[in-house]
């Protein structure tokens, strides 16, 4: 079974729609919780739709810190990616601000034994936008992480990106290299705000793309959800009603 894991706030609350519609088009056999900020939650009408969008929906309690930092929400998070996974489970955890346009690198840790997989700098560090691994190694992470010591503003996806490859190792995972100017082939991207040329129809080709990247001043943080909707729409040919 494929989990996939939305953290997400008030903030985010439209970003998080779309993030779910994405997902679910990429992986329709997925089960998808959306675990909701309870000191500053979604309103109720977004509730409501993601649940008929077809998503499962919590409240956490845990402190984020702003951007899913410390103790507590490190192990907050490992927690929740290993509560309910069987070992052979696929565990993803996705920000709101990312769409989710093909999962076959998901599908394929099954077939090739890996037990993590995420986008990163280098061999050693997962981009906390995506990422995903067996069951067994959240399990694993978790136990680690329950009693490690941790900086109070210890980074989510490093913290648990370093635990889950120091706990099985390079050889057993896969760092895929974001896109670049010098590696054209890389399939994860961030939306470019600064170019005047920028369009969906380009990053059509790409896995995994995030609308978080810094944006120009006039540019409104509304516009991250329309993007969403533009490349969900661009990459799985569905109409606006």
């Amino acid at each position: 079974m494929i989990r996939i894991y939305l953290f997400t706030y008030a903030g985010d609350a439209d970003e998080a729609q779309a993030c779910v519609r994405c997902a679910l088009a990429a992986l329709p056999e997925a089960v998808i919780t959306v675990a909701d900020d309870d000191a500053d939650p979604v309103p109720e009408r977004t509730r409501k739709a993601l649940l008929a969008a077809g998503a499962r929906y919590c409240q956490t309690s845990f402190p984020r810190h702003g951007n899913l930092r410390g103790p507590e929400c490190v192990r907050g998070i490992i927690s929740m990616l290993a509560g309910e996974a069987a070992d052979d489970d696929i565990v993803v955890k996705i920000d709101s601000d990312t769409a989710l346009l093909n999962g076959a690198w998901i599908r394929d840790m099954s077939e090739t034994g890996a037990h993590w997989c995420a986008s990163g700098a280098d061999s050693r560090q997962f981009y906390g936008l995506c990422y995903a691994m067996t069951g067994l190694a959240a399990k694993r992470a978790a136990e680690v992480l329950m009693h490690a010591d941790m900086p109070d503003n210890a980074p989510e996806d490093l913290t648990i990106g370093h635990t889950v490859i120091e706990l099985f190792g390079v050889s057993k995972g896969r760092i895929i290299p974001p896109w670049t100017p010098q590696n054209r082939a890389g399939r994860w991207s961030a939306w470019n705000w600064f170019s005047i040329s920028v369009a969906p129809e380009k990053y059509v080709g790409f896995d995994v793309v995030t609308v978080g990247s810094p944006r120009p001043p006039h540019i409104p943080k509304a516009n991250r959800v329309r993007v969403m909707d533009a490349l969900f729409r661009c990459r799985f040919h569905q109409k606006e009603n």
